[in-house]
């Protein structure tokens, strides 16, 4: 696919500029006012060879196996290798919120408890995922999140499901299953705390089959529909699968518990339990996807079987497989990579932390490491990776306190841990105007978003003390452009393009540092450059 040539980057004209950053020649080439290569709102992205292979190769690497590279990380990973890194985070334990009693307990009519609860864990959320070692397990915590969304419950419950995820990471799929049927936000977002026998509320089976493990049409195991005689897709399951997975699924509640406020009505840190006189259970028989839940059972031996049988189903392997690698590497992969990801989790009964390895360490993933291989799979960085990404290359261990003109919190388009709905924050079947390629993240490429990113990369004279206290190095940044304007160009192309900044974008960069007012503080210079390398093509993309 070529991630690179999509019409999308329309909202680049707030600064005036649509850019193309194909070039052949050098970094040190041509002059600091060189023009980029004309283009008419298409952009193809040359990655030039870069100065350091390897390190480029690891911090290429890193944005797919983390929240982004920064000097310390880079490091190690040449040092361990991918491989050997891959097995040292997935030994390592989780990072986890442990939130205080104001987030757990709180009046939620107070507006002002309400805010700091809210705050507390969004900002918990930034700093475990700026300073955690366990860089590929946030990562893939929050690829399942982007697919198996939760908006159940308060605060507090987020912070639950954020750990439920951080801890089931790598587990075999149907242990993360059974934990997210079990969480009491979940319960609450999706109903199944309301599926009793004789009122049955089919929303959670129903999301858990197409959402969560299978879809809606079958599916060969490199991913691609599987189609009947008259070339037409064949669904699934049935109405009548629907219906018999809610019996499954039924009988289940909170864990209520007496003088808890109405932020944590449902102790959303106690999993649901099954109803304490087991009348609320459907005890027939069951036919899931062609397979027998036997009658009789327990509300958890029905859950344990319906879990087997969506995870055992042909299409839980490449639905499941498709979507990992959508959110860690490439928005459309190929089908033979689909298709050997597919095998590891057939083979492993969907051991996620193999599924993984997999998918980083597949040729496909691994042939952009050489610049000249001449791939082009790829991925458009979804908000909350270009805010991380960028906190991290300027080596931030913390949260920072980050507003817009006129107070507004910088989202960049995507809340933290608050999707819109059941379907997450993007479609995983979205496709690029014109191009028709998948490209679930363009969604989120709104006017707003490419504001935001200019508002952003304003620390140096508007943000700075927050910015130092939370361990930014804008001082060794400030000090390389006080060097030289090239000094800080390179330091740039390390931090924030793996150190092949294409040579077009560097020389306009120069030209911008040079051509500014002669009162403009060196400060100012480096901020105007960096809103303008966020808003680039070559920042947007993971290539």
């Amino acid at each position: 696919m070529n991630l690179f040539r999509f019409g999308l980057w329309a909202p680049l004209l707030i600064s005036g500029l649509v850019v193309g950053c194909g070039s052949d020649h050098s970094a040190s080439s041509g002059s600091a006012s060189e023009p980029f290569v004309s283009v008419t709102g298409q952009v193809s992205l040359d990655t030039p060879r870069p100065r350091d292979p390897g390190g480029f190769a690891a911090a290429r690497f890193l944005e797919q196996a983390s929240w982004g590279p920064n000097e310390r990380a880079v490091e190690e990973v040449r040092r361990l290798g991918f491989s050997a890194w891959i097995d040292q985070q997935t030994a390592m334990a989780p990072s986890l919120m442990n939130p205080p009693s104001f987030v757990i307990n709180y009046n939620n009519i107070d507006r002002a408890a309400d805010i700091r609860a809210m705050n507390w864990v969004q900002s918990r959320f930034m700093d475990i995922s700026l300073s955690g070692n366990d860089q590929l397990r946030q990562r893939v915590s929050w690829a399942l999140f982007n697919f198996i969304p939760n908006n159940g419950g308060g605060h507090y419950a987020k912070s639950v499901y954020f750990n439920l995820l951080q801890r089931h990471a790598f587990s075999p799929y149907a242990d993360l299953l059974k934990a997210v049927t079990l969480d009491s936000g979940m319960g609450e977002f999706l109903n199944n705390n309301q599926n009793i026998v004789g009122r049955p509320n089919e929303n959670y089976a129903r999301e858990l089959m197409q959402l969560f493990s299978v879809g809606l049409v079958l599916l060969n195991p490199d991913g691609t529909l599987m189609r009947n005689a008259r070339g037409q897709s064949i669904e699934t399951y049935t109405q009548r699968d629907v219906v018999d997975a809610t019996k499954a699924l039924s009988g289940w509640k909170h864990v209520y518990m007496p003088n808890l406020p109405n932020s944590n009505g449902g102790n959303y840190g106690v999993p649901m339990r099954p109803h304490d006189d087991g009348r609320a259970h459907d005890y027939s028989e069951k036919r899931v996807l062609g397979k027998a839940i036997t009658a009789g059972q327990s509300p958890e031996k029905d859950l344990e079987t319906l879990l087997g049988i969506l995870v055992g189903h042909p299409n839980a392997g490449p639905f499941v497989s498709q979507r990992l690698i959508q959110h860690l590497v490439t928005s459309e992969p190929s089908p033979q990579y689909v298709a050997r990801v597919s095998k590891v989790f057939r083979e492993t009964s969907g051991n996620l932390g193999q599924v993984v390895k997999a998918i980083l360490l597949d040729p496909e993933a691994r042939a952009g490491d050489d610049p000249a291989g001449g791939s082009s799979a790829g991925r458009i960085k979804e908000p909350m990776f270009v805010t991380l990404g960028t906190l991290r290359a300027m080596s931030c261990s913390a949260a920072i306190s980050h507003y817009r003109p006129g107070g507004h919190p910088i989202g960049l388009g995507q809340d933290r841990l608050t999707p819109p709905s059941v379907f997450g924050y993007v479609s995983p079947f979205h496709r690029a105007p014109e191009s028709l390629t998948l490209a679930p993240e363009q969604r989120l490429l709104t006017w707003n978003s490419f504001e935001d990113r200019s508002y952003f990369s304003r620390p140096f004279t508007r943000n700075l003390v927050n910015f130092r206290a939370a361990g930014c190095e804008v001082d060794a940044m400030l000090a390389a452009a006080q060097q030289s304007y090239e000094h800080f160009m390179v330091d740039a192309s390390k931090r924030f393009f793996r150190g092949a900044m294409p040579p077009a974008l560097m020389h306009q960069g120069l030209a911008l540092m040079q051509d500014a007012n002669s009162n403009n503080s060196i400060a100012d210079r480096v901020e105007r450059v960096l809103a303008f390398l966020m808003l680039s093509p070559s920042y947007g993309v993971v290539k």
